[in-house]
């Protein structure tokens, strides 16, 4: 067991899901050293100060964390939990991942009114997500689809479905099972139609680089092969040099000592994309995402690419 000095701090964002997320977090290092005192801090974020706002009005670089790594840097807070898929490629100075998580399922949700499945939903269906990466993946498979802005908290989000706003909308599976509402999904779509964020289903642990007692406290929830997945995800988005606002996906798996991350370019309209894949030892795993993702930008993702960015 380990006993910190003082209590542990720790910073979240102010949604059910955010906080949800790091009381899970809580409860098993709270399992691992009993008498932990632990106090709660709610950081409010650029991303939700601005729910109102479109994605590419506001900026997604750290839209979600950038107010969470201050408060870090102020040694306001000891610990800040972020959904990985959230975090930019590079950290500020001074900080440190210390810590991923076992992950969630990746994949994506659809959730429609009438429990209608992707291929079931009819010619024109309204259907809302704030991601281009999703809104791509789904104008490829599905273009007869009317895919419109999607913002604020899961459970905004859900509740715009039931007032009929949209006919389906796209959501993660992980945010639906840690809030206990995996029955609402309708339709767990697969990596081959829409390819999961780079991160998607991982939690991120960040702490000062200095904070030594609060990172060996973190140890004993931190999950070896996901960490090994989402780096080599992680290693993808940085060779891409884009965030979460360019159409691109990466999901790796571990087998064995073995590594296969999947990669995913496209234009916004989903008419142009590239698919890859690429495995090797999980000891390499950022230099297996970065290849990967310049073998892409060799092969028509560089091309792609310039284009989004005219």
């Amino acid at each position: 067991m380990i006993t910190p000095k003082e209590t542990l701090r720790v910073g979240t964002r102010g949604s059910l899901l955010a906080k949800t997320q790091t009381e899970w977090i809580l409860s098993r290092l709270r399992t691992e050293n009993p008498g932990l005192e632990t106090e709660l801090v709610i950081v409010r974020t650029t991303g939700d100060i601005q729910q109102g706002v479109s994605f590419a009005e506001v900026g997604t670089k750290g839209m979600f964390v950038k107010e969470i790594e201050q408060a870090l840097l102020d040694n306001e807070i000891d610990l800040g939990v972020h959904s990985l898929k959230d975090m930019p490629g590079e950290l500020p100075a001074g900080l440190t991942l210390a810590c991923i998580p076992q992950r969630e399922d990746a994949r994506d949700a659809l959730i429609s009114l009438n429990n209608l499945t992707i291929d079931e939903l009819p010619n024109g269906a309204k259907v809302g997500t704030s991601s281009i990466r999703r809104q791509s993946q789904l104008l490829n498979y599905r273009p007869d689809l009317n895919i419109s802005e999607l913002r604020g908290n899961l459970d905004t989000r859900l509740r715009k479905l039931d007032e009929n706003a949209y006919d389906a909308i796209l959501l993660a599976c992980a945010g639906l099972n840690r809030l206990g509402l995996a029955h609402r999904i309708t339709h767990p779509l697969s990596e081959s139609i829409c390819l999961p964020a780079v991160g998607q289903g991982a939690l991120a642990l960040e702490t000062r680089k200095d904070d030594l007692l609060t990172i060996q406290l973190l140890e004993a929830v931190h999950h070896f092969e996901t960490a090994s997945a989402v780096t080599a995800e992680r290693g993808f988005q940085s060779a891409l040099g884009g965030g979460c606002s360019v159409p691109a996906a990466a999901h790796a798996k571990i087998f064995n000592d073995g590594l296969t991350i999947n990669g995913w370019i496209a234009s916004a309209d989903g008419q142009n994309q590239i698919r890859d894949t690429l495995s090797g030892d999980s000891k390499d795993a950022e230099k297996i995402g970065r290849a990967l993702a310049e073998r892409m930008l060799q092969t028509g993702g560089r091309e792609i690419l310039r284009g989004i960015n005219r």
